[in-house]
């Protein structure tokens, strides 16, 4: 099952996103778990420069699994989200590839 989660960069999301730590670590949870993402990265302004906020695609089974990987990461730990929208996602191409 795909779950599609949304989230903003809250007011601080440049002071965090400029944390190096930080940011490795999230890139370091994300690289460990590519197992159950199927899509993963940053929103940007329109200037394509700007971050902005982060896209995730998950294939776990359940609501509860999407919104505890979200939670585990260490830039949500670290205080980088802002509004988030966590949604099942009946994905009909997904890869290129048709989905039944």
């Amino acid at each position: 099952m795909a779950w599609l989660i949304v989230s903003d960069d809250n007011e601080k999301g440049p002071a965090i996103r400029g944390d190096a730590e930080v940011m490795d670590a999230h890139w370091q949870y994300e690289l460990a778990n590519r197992d159950v993402i199927l899509a993963a990265g940053s929103l940007r302004d329109d200037d394509g420069l700007t971050k902005t906020g982060s896209l995730l695609v998950l294939d776990v089974a359940t609501r509860a699994e999407a919104e505890a990987f979200f939670a585990n990461d260490p830039a949500t730990k670290a205080g980088l989200r802002g509004r988030t929208s966590i949604r099942y996602l009946n994905a009909a191409i997904l890869n290129r590839e048709e989905q039944d």
